[in-house]
């Protein structure tokens, strides 16, 4: 998503959990603290909405949809109270009394609720990150537009609505930054310019398709384009040049927030230590794929293949040549379409998993929403049933150098955009949201884990490949693991530059040499884990959570093992932590 996907709209599904009418299993059932625990989840989550309005339109709750985001001083205040509230009335709860599910949830709850407690109080998004507000105003129309939830008229005058809430929202980010890192300035002043882009572009074309409303949008466009047009003049003139905080989060942030995001215990010098050992298997997986190629355009050439050094130009050579084969810029989208295309056919022809009903849509990334990750999976909310999925490439930046270009598309050629297109799309984050969505627990299926989520996507790259996808081309392999090997750097990066003062230099290194990255690539996570801290640790947890419960599934059910068996059992309870499905799918 990944990265984006989760990145997941992370920020916007916090708290999403949604009426719980029917979010719980064992509603009007069960023991007096299973009610009493619905009844908590339920008050929260009315009280939640209200207080965010731009992820209650994201989930599929529409009453709030006119409304952005309160972010003065006194609406955090009275926020964190609420979640104090709510954690104290959490903790008296006796936990031995509830049913699995509820047990599940509640320990989900509890985490979510210190998670937002840590954001509004300890990280401060809010007062760092410009980004925080670039993405609310953005999102609070795109999501109106994106979507047929309701009819045109009903989303546009929410979008009226909204447009005129724009110079609050303006104003209150003006008087809450403070010192942000420059980095996420310069990121946010090209999505505010996105936003004004997507509301004179698509929301103005959205808008021509309703008659009678012209004149009441266009008073409305033109107070929202002025409040974004004042933000930008106030990013670009004067926060640019007042942004020299640190964009590190510092040992005691990061440890708390990786605790809070992989729901572990596990600590970040075990990370990096389980990673590191990875990078050194991997390198050696690597060469057994590529020496046969190598050796086919190389016939006679004697050398040492025990030397470190001859495997690595091996592994670099194969994968230049490999990188040549690359679609042109105006051609990724096409490629991209025709790779799930061929992943969708493969996944029905073998029959791994029942596929989902509700449509894929493979677009360019919203402008305003580019600058963070290449690729990404946007899914409806649990709410807003067989709703469209949107798999979304960012298009090369028409800012960049014919170098700049060429080294992108060497990184995204057509073998790596078949292993992205599996891990977005088919069958990865779009079939496994999609049955998170059917999950009878919202808290699960709304308070998704990254590292489930993540690990699930990183896990089907290698599955479909181990059925026979491309008939086991070891090009094809040697890219996946070149793609798996980017993961686990990730989670080198993420400890690296947050808690060990990395530096740009070495985390370069690290991917261009050691993770045969193109330069594009490897300058663009530079910036994505300088933007975001603690995601990028997800997917090498993750996928190994999600290997050792397949291991596990393979021990205990013996000769009744079925793959496809697996994979829908192991979605089928919305996206809890690993942890949580042992019990589900075992029963232990």
């Amino acid at each position: 998503m990944s990265a984006f996907t989760r990145i997941h709209f992370q920020s916007l599904v916090v708290f999403a959990i949604l009426f719980v009418a029917f979010s719980f299993t064992g509603c009007s059932k069960g023991s007096k603290e299973d009610r009493e625990f619905e009844g908590i989840a339920s008050s929260f989550i009315e009280d939640y909405f209200k207080a965010h309005p731009v992820s209650a339109t994201w989930v599929g709750e529409h009453k709030y949809d006119g409304m952005i985001d309160a972010l003065s001083d006194s609406a955090r205040a009275s926020e964190l109270a609420s979640l104090k509230s709510y954690l104290v009335r959490l903790k008296a709860l006796d936990k031995t009394k509830l049913s699995l599910d509820n047990r599940v949830d509640d320990e989900i709850l509890t985490n979510e609720v210190n998670r937002e407690i840590f954001d509004l109080a300890e990280l401060k998004n809010w007062q760092r990150n410009p980004l925080f507000y670039t993405q609310l105003l953005g999102n609070s129309i795109y999501m109106l537009i994106a979507r047929e939830f309701a009819p045109a008229d009903k989303r546009l005058d929410s979008a009226i609505s909204r447009l005129k809430e724009f110079p609050r929202v303006v104003d209150e980010a003006m008087k809450n930054l403070s010192n942000p890192p420059r980095i996420h300035t310069e990121t946010a002043i090209k999505q505010n310019r996105g936003t004004i882009a997507l509301c004179n572009g698509d929301l103005r074309r959205f808008a021509s398709q309703v008659p009678g409303k012209e004149k009441e949008f266009e008073e409305a466009l033109k107070v929202g384009i002025d409040a974004l047009n004042r933000f930008q003049t106030y990013l670009e003139k004067e926060l640019y040049f007042q942004s020299n905080g640190d964009f590190r989060l510092g040992e005691e942030l990061f440890r708390k927030k990786l605790s809070l995001t992989l729901q572990s215990n596990m600590q970040p010098e075990e990370i990096v230590d389980r990673a590191k050992d990875a990078v050194d298997r991997l390198h050696n997986e690597m060469f057994e794929l590529a020496l046969p190629l190598y050796k086919e355009n190389h016939p006679g050439e004697v050398f040492d293949e025990s030397s470190m050094e001859a495997k690595e130009r091996v592994i670099k050579t194969v994968l230049d040549d490999i990188s040549r084969d690359h679609p042109k810029p105006e051609e990724l989208l096409a490629a991209c379409r025709e790779a799930y295309r061929e992943a969708e056919n493969f996944v029905r022809e073998k029959d791994l998993i029942d596929l989902p009903d509700e449509p894929l849509e493979i677009i360019w990334a919203p402008e305003y929403s580019r600058g963070v990750a290449v690729a990404g999976l946007r899914s409806p909310g649990p709410l807003d049933k067989g709703m469209k999925s949107f798999y979304v490439v960012s298009p090369v930046p028409e800012e960049w150098t014919p170098k700049q270009v060429e080294s992108y598309l060497r990184e995204y050629n057509n073998y790596m955009i078949r292993v992205l297109t599996i891990h977005e799309a088919m069958p990865g984050h779009y079939v496994q949201l999609a049955y998170a969505n059917r999950c009878p627990s919202l808290v699960r299926a709304v308070f998704s884990s990254g590292s489930f989520v993540e690990g699930w996507a990183v896990y089907t790259e290698r599955m479909m490949l181990e059925e026979g996808f491309h008939g086991g081309d070891p090009k094809l392999w040697l890219q996946r693991k070149k793609f798996y090997l980017r993961a686990v750097i990730n989670s080198i990066l993420d400890t690296g530059i947050h808690m060990q003062g990395m530096s740009e230099y070495q985390a370069m290194k690290l991917m261009v040499e050691d993770g045969f990255q193109e330069e594009s690539e490897a300058s663009g996570k530079w910036r994505r884990a300088c933007l975001t801290s603690t995601q990028l640790s997800t997917y090498f947890i993750g996928y190994n959570e999600v290997l050792d419960l397949r291991k596990e599934a393979k021990e205990k059910w013996g000769s009744s093992f079925q793959l496809k068996k697996f994979h829908e059992e192991l979605l089928a309870h919305g996206s809890p932590p690993a942890k949580y499905l042992e019990a589900f799918i075992f029963g232990d």
